[in-house]
């Protein structure tokens, strides 16, 4: 499994990992033939080479920007004089703005991987500029770390279920 590729996910995943509907997913059909949505940006576990962490990506950057300043503006309000969101980041891809949903995150294995998104025009793998691929990578290492240690509210899915259940189907 190559880290920094976007991917998409089969609906095996959802059936076997998602039966309370907390992971995003949006199929939709378009001429009447359902579109890989989301696309997720894949990156390595640091423990576990045979699981990667999928965060998915979004084009509605202004809705996510709202969020992430009402994150901000909260933490002021608060007395946080240096005040940050961890769980959205922004991020070009095919020099277009994104925004990175780390709040959607969680854990899979190649097995549920359905396919990497591909550029039609250089029928090569979409990836993002190094910089950006850390700042996600590192957020959402972070955010793992967090939510490990028990604030589990960050994210919207329970990732530590999924990834013990995904190691246990790994053994």
């Amino acid at each position: 499994m190559t880290q920094g590729l976007f991917c998409f996910i089969t609906d095996d995943f959802y059936a076997a990992y998602d039966k309370e509907y907390s992971l995003m997913r949006n199929k939709e059909t378009i001429n009447g033939a359902e579109h890989g949505r989301p696309c997720f940006f894949a990156f390595k576990d640091r423990k576990n080479p045979h699981i990667m962490w999928c965060v998915p990506i979004s084009s509605q950057v202004d809705k996510y920007m709202k969020i992430y300043n009402h994150k901000l503006a909260r933490q002021k309000e608060q007395g946080i004089t240096s005040p940050r969101c961890n769980t959205i980041r922004f991020g070009k891809v095919m020099g277009v703005m994104k925004a990175f949903l780390i709040q959607n995150m969680f854990p899979v294995t190649q097995k549920y991987i359905a396919e990497f998104y591909i550029n039609r025009l250089t029928q090569q793998p979409i990836r993002v500029p190094k910089n950006v691929e850390k700042d996600i990578i590192s957020h959402s290492q972070e955010i793992y770390r967090l939510v490990r240690s028990g604030n589990k509210n960050l994210v919207f899915s329970d990732i530590m279920k999924i990834y013990e259940c995904l190691v246990a189907e790994l053994h």
